[in-house]
């Protein structure tokens, strides 16, 4: 564990005991145990290998309440066996914390975060969710927001602040012993960087429901292979036309200097998008532009439109998700990926203490640096069933599966079958 994770673990026990007295404080440990059959543990189109993994997950949630500090952490630790010996055993972290501190009321305030987990090399493609580690690097992120918010009159909240980001990386393919199968991340290793954010928001309310609003970021990038400074200016709206029901805009410029490499960049930047609830529907669809966070680079500008239609009924939830995002690489300013995609949802309570789900997603990427695209699709089963308070048993299959005409890494399939029981104490 690093020593980023095993600090952040020890402060956060540490304030929340300190200050328990006289408020809200709740504690629950947790302890899950499952087992994994995976037919393709690597995630390749040869030598397919299977193994059994078993895992054993200790956790622990807390929760602080008071009118000055509020705080919540959430850490799982996980220990992995593979019974077969394709890997080596292994453990991994994952942890949330967050902490809100009112310095001044109605004035000055101290938002403080840690979040560790296991992220994506590709930013484009979230493999979490298909795999425990390939093509995949354990990521730290924390930050600290101090900030101060005034109203000079009624009507016009200003909020201005600072924010200090720490990203680092943990793991490479010769250091932890993670797999790469994509031969773009042979050897790879996560691009540490520090941030340091200013950023001003303005708005002026001329109701309840509709207001006018504009923000200006600042953000200095200090990075191992180039540092940047980024300024991003915003300007627009916010209308509630109907209860729980909005629509919002803003539109602006975004400009980027990079430091050993020379270049500069200018681009058009907005956000916008709209929530309408009927009596069971609610349809929201957005669209901007947004800066990921790339391990093995600096950022990624995504342009994108998205939409969602959830459907609620007394048992059963069923939502539709469309999507479509453009990434391009800011330090080249050239197209890398095109990803189209769709997520059906389905949840089903087929008793008070048995529910089901049923995930259907499929995507696309094309690739015009390759001049190829992938394919892929997975399906996402499971049954949850209630054995007694705070004791969960669960069924999982997925299945997932890769096409490409052109990139040879990107044609293998998976299956993977899990059950767990989980314990809330």
């Amino acid at each position: 564990m690093s020593n980023i994770l095993r600090k952040s673990i020890v402060f956060s026990i540490f304030s929340v005991a300190t200050v328990a007295q006289g408020a809200e404080f709740e504690l629950h440990p947790s302890l899950a145990v499952s087992e994994e059959f995976t037919d393709n543990v690597f995630e390749t189109n040869i030598r397919r290998n299977s193994d059994y993994i078993t895992r054993v997950l200790p956790g622990l949630a807390m929760r602080y309440n008071a009118p000055a500090l509020t705080g919540d952490l959430s850490y799982v630790f996980d220990y992995r066996h593979y019974a077969r010996g394709t890997r080596d055993d292994e453990i991994a972290h994952t942890l949330n914390a967050k902490g809100h501190l009112t310095a001044v009321e109605n004035f000055l305030y101290l938002d403080v975060s840690d979040d560790y987990q296991r992220v994506s090399l590709d930013p484009t493609r979230d493999v979490t969710g298909e795999s425990l580690f390939v093509n995949q690097i354990d990521r730290n992120v924390v930050t600290v927001a101090p900030y101060f918010t005034i109203r000079p009159t009624e009507r016009i909240p200003i909020k201005a602040g600072y924010r200090f980001i720490d990203t680092r990386y943990f793991g490479s393919s010769d250091t932890s012993g993670f797999q790469f199968t994509d031969p773009r991340y042979a050897d790879s290793v996560g691009v540490d960087k520090v941030d340091h954010v200013a950023f001003l928001n303005i708005a002026y309310e001329f109701s309840k429901r509709f207001s006018l609003t504009a923000d200006y970021t600042f953000t200095r990038e200090l990075g191992y292979f180039d540092n940047f400074s980024q300024h991003q200016v915003l300007g627009g709206f916010r209308y509630e036309y109907a209860d729980k029901s909005f629509l919002f805009a803003q539109a602006g410029n975004n400009w980027i200097s990079y430091d050993y490499s020379g270049r500069s960049l200018n681009n058009f930047v907005w956000n916008a998008g709209i929530t309408h609830v009927f009596n069971t529907v609610t349809a929201t669809v957005t669209t901007g532009v947004r800066y990921d966070e790339d391990p093995l680079s600096s950022v990624l500008k995504e342009s994108f439109v998205s939409g969602i239609i959830e459907k609620r009924l007394n048992r059963v939830t069923i939502s539709f998700s469309p999507t479509y995002s453009e990434y391009v690489r800011t330090e080249t300013d050239t197209l890398d990926t095109k990803k189209y995609g769709a997520i059906l949802r389905g949840q089903y309570e087929l008793s008070a203490d048995l529910k089901g789900n049923l995930a259907l997603t499929a995507e696309k990427y094309e690739r015009p640096i390759l001049g190829s695209y992938t394919r892929r699709f997975q399906v996402e089963s499971g049954l949850s069933y209630l054995l007694a308070k705070d004791l969960t048993a669960s069924l999982t299959y997925i299945y997932t599966g890769y096409y490409s005409p052109e990139i040879v890494s990107d044609n293998w399939h998976v299956n993977r079958a899990m059950i767990e029981i989980k314990k809330i104490f």
